[in-house]
């Protein structure tokens, strides 16, 4: 997988042949009912190197295929059939390993901090999302070493 990377300095541009190394990570699950903000983060991932990611609309379906082992997990917080902190204890009791990743378009703090006491590794407020937080969230998981060593 090559890019380049263009910058502009001073009327002049500059472009350097980059590569983006494929991640770590086996399997990532993003559990979220909304298209757009699924399609979105999905784009921002696969940008970033990851390539098996799976999605699911609701917690009902997550949690039935905790079987494939992610090692990351991007849970929305209000969804219908059971909203994102049930789901969170449910991946949590399956296997602690794996790095839960809180989404939300609510900026309420209690939602984060009952989030966090539940196991998940950070919050992501999804208005304020952007490719470069969300791989900063990933590699403070890695350097902290968050991922599953379950994964096949």
């Amino acid at each position: 997988m090559q890019y380049f990377m263009i910058w502009h300095t001073y009327g002049q541009f500059h472009a350097k042949q980059i590569k983006m190394k494929k991640q770590n990570i086996k399997r990532t699950f993003i559990v979220d009912d909304d298209p757009f903000w699924t399609a979105m983060l999905a784009q921002m991932l696969t940008d970033l190197g990851y390539e098996n990611i799976v999605t699911f609309s609701n917690g009902k379906d997550c949690i039935d295929n905790l079987h494939l082992n992610p090692s990351l997990v991007f849970l929305d917080y209000q969804m219908e059939d059971m909203d994102g902190l049930e789901v969170l204890q449910k991946i949590k009791s399956y296997y602690p390993g794996i790095g839960v990743v809180f989404c939300t378009a609510h900026e309420d703090l209690s939602v984060a901090v009952n989030a966090m006491k539940n196991g998940s590794f950070d919050y992501l407020l999804k208005s304020n999302a952007t490719k470069k937080e969300v791989a900063s969230i990933i590699n403070n998981m890695g350097e902290k070493q968050i991922f599953a060593d379950k994964v096949i």
